[in-house]
């Protein structure tokens, strides 16, 4: 799926969560914690192909790893004692960058299985105890990576689903190419879908 496709698969897969949510009485409750709750999700719809630069968020990803780690240098060589007040941030951020590097194998591995739905929750699990952020949030970035993975499995490729146990690829019974009419045909429906939802949730 193109990314324009994963995004509002993403947030057809975020209504559903919210709702999922409102019945466990779990799920954000004023407008901003709404609106960033799907923020979360149309990030989490783009995570998996953090494995391409070619894809949208790819690129900014290992621009932005790039300009990071030349940060890191320019402080080693001129500022030592600004990566000596933050040792252990950084220590934190090399050792959460390990699994992503680990992950990053090629397009549609790795990141395209459940291992990193698996890893991904492990992440969660970190974010929510050091840094406080409420699960639902969280809940929202799953789902945005679980629609990614269940649009790529409606493509005629598929997806590794036990990737790297094995690298059979996995598909829908129907299928279609990326990019082509049915897949625009599908992102249509599904955004006079979401319309309709958020209008009725409205009324």
């Amino acid at each position: 799926m193109l990314a324009t496709g994963h995004q509002v698969m993403g947030f057809t897969f975020g209504m559903i969560t919210i709702t999922m949510l409102q019945n466990f009485s779990i799920a954000p409750g004023d407008t901003m914690d709404v609106i960033l709750f799907f923020v979360f999700v149309l990030f989490g719809s783009l995570l998996p192909d953090i494995d391409t630069p070619r894809s949208r968020l790819g690129n900014k990803f290992w621009r932005g790893l790039v300009l990071v780690f030349l940060l890191i240098l320019l402080a080693y060589l001129f500022f030592p004692e600004v990566l000596n007040t933050y040792r252990d941030e950084m220590k934190i951020f090399v050792w959460m960058m390990i699994p992503v590097f680990v992950m990053i194998q090629g397009h549609r591995k790795m990141t395209h299985s459940f291992l990193f739905l698996i890893v991904l929750w492990g992440y969660c699990q970190i974010i929510v105890q050091f840094l406080g952020v409420p699960w639902f949030f969280l809940y929202g970035l799953l789902a945005g990576a679980v629609s990614h993975l269940a649009g790529d499995y409606l493509t005629k490729r598929g997806i590794p689903l036990f990737y790297p146990i094995s690298k059979k690829y996995f598909r829908f019974l129907f299928t279609f190419r990326t990019g082509s009419n049915i897949e625009k045909i599908i992102v249509t429906v599904l955004v006079v879908y979401n319309v309709w939802v958020l209008i009725l949730k409205t009324t």
